[in-house]
């Protein structure tokens, strides 16, 4: 699929280590005025101080690019009953507040979700014989010629 303009509708699946189920996360394409400002918030220069503010970056954009979670994915408590957490506004079980929800009950996720918009975008593929001679294991130590077939310097 080809990357569209204004994408409302990409998917993340994230497997959660912590409830051990796949959450599935719905965002849209970030404008480049927010990587600008995701790139300014992660980090900041002062004269000769440098300051990381990646955590804070990813959960700020992270919520600004989300534009839905997958019901069922969360579950909150409404008295003594779990109720699925929905951001469907035609849902039964749809809560105004659910992004305010996930960055007091889910914070990790939402930066997993910044780190991979605005961190990792895209990835470069190299091809298995980069920098290789053709047959050569990239792993394998150099080897030295036989014995007695090294000169010495003149």
């Amino acid at each position: 699929m080809a990357r569209r303009e204004a994408t409302e509708r990409n998917v993340l699946d994230i497997h959660d280590n912590l409830s051990g189920t796949d959450i599935r996360f719905f965002f849209r394409n970030p404008t480049t005025a927010e990587m600008e400002a995701y790139n300014n918030m992660a980090v900041q220069r002062k004269r000769k101080k440098v300051k990381f503010q990646h955590a804070q970056a990813r959960l700020k954009y992270g919520l600004r690019v989300l534009t839905g979670i997958r019901e069922g994915d969360f579950e909150r408590k409404s008295g003594n009953a779990w109720v699925p957490l929905s951001s469907d506004q035609g849902s039964p079980n749809y809560y105004p507040e659910w992004k305010q929800w996930l960055m007091d009950n889910a914070a990790d996720l939402v930066m997993l979700l910044g780190m991979h918009v605005f961190d990792a975008s895209g990835e470069i593929e190299e091809g298995p014989d980069a920098g290789e001679e053709e047959g050569e294991d990239p792993n394998s130590p150099p080897t030295l010629p036989p014995s007695g077939e090294v000169s010495a310097p003149r």
